[in-house]
């Protein structure tokens, strides 16, 4: 349950990362609608590690009141 936390949470940084780097291409677009296409991949991928890493902790945070609770 923590390696599926921890990568989670790597993913999240990196498609963060590749996002935060695609936003100058926006302006001056070199490869058309790709681009676009590459960026709303990158979304989905952020937001599904998003609510994975969310989802994870609440089963950890669970699992831990049913263990020193």
């Amino acid at each position: 349950m923590i390696m599926k936390l921890s990568y989670s949470i790597i993913g999240m940084s990196i498609t963060g990362a590749l996002l935060i780097i695609s936003i100058p291409f926006l302006f001056n677009n070199p490869i058309g609608n790709i681009l676009y296409f590459i960026i709303a991949i990158l979304a989905a991928a952020l937001i599904f590690f998003t609510v994975t890493s969310i989802r994870t902790r609440r089963k950890l945070d669970e699992e831990f009141k049913q263990k020193f609770y």
